[in-house]
């Protein structure tokens, strides 16, 4: 008994082991240069990205007070596929499991007004035209909506634009474009009307006119004046 108690006792610290050095073989490094900051991720398995975050003003940029952090996904587990959009038009690429979470330390000192582009960039993703490949943004826990402004070249690479942080994934969307579109154009309208008693009236009927503007361009389907 007691050999096999000795052997259960050694598997039990090889497994410990390898946790640790699965643990310590994700690093986040990152660069801060003025109101920008310039992040590498590397997890286990040679899943990389290059991260850029650019403010338009912010107070307290420092590596600390980002709150970054990075995991591997099961990219089958139907609870994080449940936070996706309804269907089976949206998935994971296996390439890629990787979700980033980005939860600044406020009581810190950090804060930033206005949007902040969010770059990201890698090499375990290849990159074509038309590529269903979208940058997606959630809540801690909540769902998911695509935030992508643009895509490019050189490997992977995909840009948006956020007011919050949170969690952030790549997900292959299949879905046609206008459907897309008219989502992304009923939250722009919904996530204004809800922020409404909280920006000064002359700022807010200004915003309202864009989104009009922003509404008719896209059932003319004119969607570079939309952008």
């Amino acid at each position: 008994m007691n050999h096999v108690i000795k052997i259960f006792l050694a598997l039990t610290l090889m497994t410990l082991q390898v946790m640790t050095l699965q643990v310590s073989a994700q690093t986040v490094t990152t660069h801060v240069d003025g109101n920008k900051a310039e992040i590498l991720i590397t997890l286990p398995g040679n899943i990389v990205a290059d991260l850029t975050l650019t403010f338009n003003h912010v107070i307290g940029l420092t590596e600390n007070n980002l709150g970054i952090s990075a995991d591997l996904i099961n990219v089958n587990d139907l609870t994080l596929l449940s936070r996706l959009p309804s269907g089976i038009s949206t998935s994971i690429p296996s390439a890629f499991p990787m979700m980033i979470t980005i939860e600044p330390l406020l009581e810190a000192g950090f804060s930033f007004e206005g949007a902040v582009t969010i770059d990201i960039h890698t090499h375990n993703l290849p990159y074509t035209a038309n590529t269903p490949l979208r940058l997606y943004k959630a809540p801690l826990g909540g769902s998911f909506r695509d935030i992508t402004d643009h895509t490019s070249s050189g490997s992977y690479r995909a840009r948006g634009d956020s007011g919050t942080f949170s969690q952030f994934l790549i997900v292959s969307d299949a879905r046609l474009s206008a459907s897309v579109t008219a989502e992304k154009l009923t939250l722009l309208q919904t996530d204004l009307s809800a922020w409404q008693s909280l920006i000064d009236a002359g700022v807010y009927s200004q915003l309202d006119a864009k989104v009009t503007a922003i509404a008719s361009h896209i059932n003319n389907d004119d969607y570079i004046n939309a952008n």
